[in-house]
């Protein structure tokens, strides 16, 4: 079983993603996932999509929910 990421981790990938968000046109959590791999906050896919659902209901994010998994 995977350990899990402490807070300082969370915090982090949820900054990265916030200013890998562009303002002008949408992204998706695969793009992003893509992204961020290589990177020492790399996480699963899975992961994303719940930190952008998270930050999507805690801060101005547009998320398309009309079909799963969302955009």
């Amino acid at each position: 079983m995977s350990k899990r990421p402490d807070t300082k981790e969370t915090v982090l990938l949820a900054l990265e993603l916030m200013r890998r968000i562009p303002r002008n046109r949408k992204v998706s959590a695969k793009e992003l996932h893509e992204q961020l791999v290589d990177t020492e906050v790399g996480r699963d896919l899975r992961t994303i999509q719940r930190q952008l659902e998270m930050l999507s209901e805690h801060f101005d994010i547009e998320r398309d929910d009309r079909s799963k998994p969302y955009g």
